[in-house]
């Protein structure tokens, strides 16, 4: 089947002998270079070739005026509105470039549709002030403030025009009415010269009046690609054709050019819905690997629906693909860079919200030295990497400042100029940090690990900054560093990267715009779900929707049929259409499938298209199913060995604690010694908590050691308890960061904790009870022999606190966290070495079995009562909580002794290999 541009190249060289006199006008550049190959092509002799314009071109052409970038336009209204609007009304820059961009938009629409700009600024003014006219006597600043801006917004108006035209410079919509009113003229000086228009659909009011102009004078032709499919199943996409055909006075004397049945055609098309943005990728790949098979990729286009998506499309095309053209452009803040200079402005935006002279917040800071292109400068330093790691996990910094990153980077020179640019202190002035941003962009331009695009990707970024620091030199609107970031993001969202390449050689990759007029066999088209494809309803205006309903001016409904128009047309002469969407469901709607495709199911149920094979289907990606099994780890020689040095070392409490808990957890951290890994306290951790309220106590009773304590005593103590805290809370933690927010919640926590202890201790004072301290942090150690071993299993730990209370000895194990009765109680022994809920109970029972069996203490039952158990700070008026609220006696010590020496059985059991309790998922 002829492609579009094919046709209507035979049907123009036919009727005019000298090509060099025409003009073709096309929605694109990128049609213009296919019409180009085309009439290349079909031309039997040597001649000059048409010219060819994208009806930007032409419009620019005949207007007569330069185009004005998006954000000069937006200094120069700004400029505009501080010379009409009263000083006392006036916002800030960067208050009005939120409004501003969105105003401009709303005067482009005006502009383009020929509307008298006065006339229906006023009304909507008008129709405002109409809104409001109950809260007459009642009016607050903000509705004032409000009604104010309608009534200024024609004087806005008129003004900017004035302003761009007398310096014959004009936004897109002054350019389509100046195009306009330049029209008649252009006709007559045009001579001998023939236009002709191809592949239009929705044009607007200036497009609409300005073509008619040339086909009236009989100066122009124009070509449609419309389709019988539209108006026999009501598709929006043909509203526009039918309205110029039954409208334009043309059409009463010429035959509308072409109304075609190509949709209908035999073809197939395939709908495939797909689970997330990755999975539709990876069915594109499989996709272009079948069509590749068959040759057939040169003819092939894939359209993104979503074109965020084309970093990974193009990591994942099949190496069978040579060559692929990417017709589209790159939006910079979609470049990796562009997150470096988000997270520079971020770093330094919080700075100034933690009002901290030259201190930066330690996750922004790591966050930029992490960064590829940083990291990559770094070369990976040890020395860099290992004082980083005491600042943030030994020193606890929380924020560091310029003191701690000269000596971060004191061994590497070549990173001085980049942490200068990054981390010096930044003032407000503007124009300096723009220029660090360009200094610190030729530094990273200089990286020899970077490929062509990269660089490329610095070099459209310098251009950026460049662009702004010339408009603030020239008008000093950016005055602090939030409205810089502001523009900033707005200019992201406006600028693109353009690729080059063999347009005309490949497989062709595009959004859905660069598509119009370009007519391929294979057509893949991704993201065919609803806000994306159309786009969605969105109504960003300060005009009404129901005035531009009356008014006649483009609403999102307009916008969808233009957006179905480009879709339905890619199937005139495709043969394999694949549509993929999206089938997962989010919060923001995703995972609907577009209306275009019920739109394609409907026709078909309908009979209207018997000639297309539509094949729809859900696809769920293969999953290599492995079964979830509980991990064993054998016990060779070599991790015999290992335990058998434990034995040496000693065992801990808690250490055999953690194989109770999951002997997968013991054997990584006692037999392979793997450390837990390490993050930074930004808020005091549970563990660091409870060694500031030990080494408290541990202080503050130390005098008393071997001595009764007093209600004076305990009281005295009450007057150290802030010194106290606050020296240990230096010594684990950093005092800057104990001075707000969470931390200093802490802090007082911690004090608070151990005020609320000594005064328990005073109510047991006045029970008259005598407390006798004997020993605060207790070493104790033990060596037991194992039945059938060979050698001697030492145990080892710390105890809080021994004193004695009215002759009864008792070993006390502080707890920070809560601990009630109950977990002090066995019921059953059995479980004590199995169970993790009877984890407490063994602690202070492995204590109590050494204290008892310690040489130096010569502890003997017969003569002495022990208890042994816990102190909860969060339970203090459970008091000392001890084992099944009984005294320790031998019996007790038996009964521990039976399951200890059946835990350690287990452990040296080379037949039994460490097996994980719980299946942790991720």
């Amino acid at each position: 089947m002829q492609s579009f541009l094919t046709k209507v190249s035979i049907e123009t060289l036919s009727k005019y002998n000298d090509v060099s006199q025409l003009t073709f006008i096309l929605p694109s550049k990128r049609a213009s270079l296919f019409l180009k190959t085309e009439i290349k092509k079909l031309l039997s002799k040597t001649s000059i070739l048409p010219k060819i314009l994208s009806v930007e071109e032409f419009i620019l052409e005949l207007s007569g005026l330069n185009q004005i970038d998006p954000i000069t336009l937006i200094f120069e209204f700004y400029k505009i509105y501080r010379e009409v609007t009263p000083s006392e009304e006036q916002d800030s820059f960067e208050v009005f470039s939120k409004w501003g961009t969105l105003l401009l938009q709303d005067f482009n629409e005006i502009d383009s549709n020929l509307f008298d700009a006065k006339k229906l600024l006023k009304y909507v003014n008008e129709s405002r002030r109409l809104e409001n006219w109950n809260l007459e006597e009642n009016r607050t600043s903000l509705t004032l403030k409000y009604l104010t801006f309608f009534n200024h917004i024609e004087k806005y108006y008129s003004s900017l025009q004035k302003h761009l035209l007398n310096r014959k410079i004009g936004y897109q919509g002054v350019l389509y009415r100046k195009a306009f009113e330049n029209t008649k003229q252009h006709i007559k000086n045009s001579n001998s010269e023939q236009f002709i228009f191809v592949g239009f659909n929705a044009l607007n009011i200036a497009e609409e009046k300005i073509i008619h102009e040339f086909l009236f004078h009989n100066k122009a032709e124009i070509f449609w690609d419309n389709d019988t499919f539209y108006s026999e199943n009501n598709i929006q996409a043909g509203n526009y054709f039918e309205q110029y055909k039954n409208n334009w006075p043309y059409y009463k004397t010429h035959n509308f050019k072409w109304i075609e049945k190509n949709i209908n055609t035999p073809k197939n098309v395939y709908i495939h819905g797909v689970p997330k943005n990755i999975s539709q990728i990876k069915k594109v790949s499989n996709i272009l690997k079948e069509l590749d098979k068959e040759n057939k990729t040169q003819n092939t286009a894939v359209i993104l629906g979503n074109e965020k998506l084309l970093p990974v499309l193009l990591n994942s095309l099949p190496k069978e693909i040579q060559h692929a053209n990417i017709t589209m452009g790159y939006e910079l803040q979609n470049m990796p860079i562009s997150v470096l200079f988000d997270y520079i402005f971020k770093l330094h935006l919080h700075k100034q919200n933690f009002e901290r002279k030259n201190t930066y917040y330690y996750k922004d800071f790591l966050r930029i030295v992490e960064y590829a292109g940083i990291s990559n400068l770094l070369n990976n330093s040890q020395e860099f990497k290992s004082k980083l790691n005491k600042l943030l996990y030994k020193d606890k910094a929380i924020f560091i400042d310029q003191k701690e990153i000269i000596n971060l980077i004191r061994s590497e020179d070549h990173m001085s100029d980049i942490f200068s640019l990054i981390f010096n202190q930044w003032d407000n002035n503007i124009n300096k940090i723009l220029k660090k941003f360009i200094s610190l962009i030729n530094i990273l331009r200089d990286d020899k690990l970077l490929n062509t695009i990269d660089k490329e990707y610095l070099f459209r970024f310098s251009n950026m900054f460049q662009q702004l620091l010339n408009l603030n030199i020239e008008y000093g609107y950016i005055t602090n560093l939030n409205s810089l970031y502001l523009i900033y993001k707005q200019v992201l969202k406006t600028e693109s990267l353009s690729f080059k390449g063999e347009p005309l050689k490949g497989l062709q990759i595009m959004g859905l715009l660069e598509s119009r007029v370009l007519d391929f066999e294979n057509v893949i088209i991704t993201s065919v779900n609803e806000g994306f494809i159309p786009s969605g309803n969105t109504q960003n205006s300060f005009i009404p929707f129901d005035i531009k309903i009356e008014k006649g001016l483009p609403t999102y409904k307009e916008k969808d049929a233009i957006f179905s128009y480009h879709f339905f047309r890619l199937f005139h002469r495709a043969k394999n259409i694949y549509l993929l969407y999206n089938t997962e469901t989010d919060d923001f709607g995703s995972g609907e499938q577009s209306r275009f495709i019920t739109q394609l199911e409907i026709a078909k149920q309908n009979g209207n298209l018997e000639n297309v094979r539509i094949e729809k289907k859900n696809i769920i990606p293969k999953l290599n199913s492995f079964p979830l099994q509980l991990k064993e780890i054998a016990k060779t020689d070599q991790i015999i060995n290992r335990l058998n040095e434990l034995a040496i070392e000693g065992f801990s409490p808690s250490s055999l604690s953690s194989y109770i808990r999951n002997p997968l957890d013991f054997y990584k951290r006692k037999v392979l010694k793997l450390k837990e890994f390490k993050e930074v306290e930004e808020t005091v951790a549970a563990n660091t908590f409870g060694t500031i309220v030990h080494d408290t106590l541990e202080q503050l009773y130390q005098p008393f050691i071997e001595k009764h304590i007093t209600i004076d005593s305990i009281n005295a103590m009450k007057s150290n308890i802030n010194e106290k805290v606050t020296l240990n809370f230096k010594n684990q933690y950093s005092l800057n960061s104990i001075s707000s927010g969470k931390n200093y919640l802490t802090f007082e926590i911690a004090k608070q904790f151990i005020l609320n202890f000594l005064n328990f201790e005073i109510s047991e004072l006045k029970k008259n009870k005598k407390v006798k301290i004997l020993a605060l942090e207790k070493k104790l150690e033990h060596n037991f022999f194992l039945k059938g071993f060979p050698f001697s299993i030492k145990l080892k730990g710390k105890v809080d606190r021994i004193d004695l209370v009215d002759g009864v000895l008792r070993i006390i194990d502080y707890k920070t966290g809560k601990v009630g009765l109950g977990d002090l109680k066995i019921k059953d022994w059995s479980l004590l070495t199995t169970e993790e809920n009877y984890s407490k109970s063994f602690q202070v029972l492995t204590y109590a079995y050494m204290f008892s069996h310690d040489k130096d203490v010569n502890f003997d039952f017969e003569k002495q009562k022990l208890e042994s158990g816990i102190i909860s700070f969060k339970n203090l008026k459970s008091g000392f909580m001890k084992v099944n609220n009984d005294f320790i006696t031998q019996n007790t010590i038996h009964d521990f002794l039976e399951q200890f020496n059946n835990l350690f059985l287990e452990i040296y059991n080379k037949d039994i290999p460490f097996i994980e309790k719980e299946i942790v998922r991720y």
